[in-house]
């Protein structure tokens, strides 16, 4: 990709409908076996979720990113880490309930080992869709991922919206 795609990209939005979580990662010796219990090495926290992460990237390289998405209300700092970082989190909703989260665990080897739990990503209804997209048209573009929920209704109606 040359800069003329940076330069597109920055002065049209971006709307990310994407995943937010909280990566619980954990270093083992060896994965967990069945009816094994093992104690861990080290843990760290950290923000993550495919969307969180590609809608800080974008931001990061300069275009106007609109995250959409749904978050736990203890997990707010995901949201603000977000604004920290340039991204537009209007379409971020907080709830009361859990939060997208990761369970990962990392060997000495460097591989992982990821369990996903969907959380508040999994609570899109059709309504957020339409209401979210009523903001978006033809020169915008948008950028959708597997670990939300309502995919089709997202792309059918982004469609519909003429968003590329």
């Amino acid at each position: 990709m040359g800069f003329d795609f940076y330069q597109k990209i920055a002065m049209k939005r971006v709307l990310n409908f994407g995943s937010i979580n909280v990566d619980h990662v954990y270093s083992v010796k060896h994965f967990v076996r069945p009816g094994e219990t093992l104690s861990c090495e080290e843990y760290r926290r950290f923000a993550g979720g495919k969307g969180l992460n590609q809608s800080i990237a974008l931001a990061q390289a300069g275009a106007c990113v609109y995250h959409a998405g749904k978050v736990g209300a203890e997990d707010a700092w995901l949201k603000t880490l977000m604004e920290d970082k340039g991204v537009d989190t209007r379409f971020v909703e907080t709830i009361n309930g859990p939060s997208g989260h990761a369970i990962i665990q990392v060997n000495t080897a460097g591989e992982n080992s990821i369990l996903i739990v969907g959380g508040a990503n999994q609570l899109m209804s059709k309504a957020d869709v339409q209401r979210i997209l009523a903001d978006f048209g033809p020169n915008d573009y948008l950028l959708v991922q597997n670990e939300v929920n309502a995919v089709s209704q997202i792309i059918q109606y982004a469609k519909i919206k003429g968003l590329m």
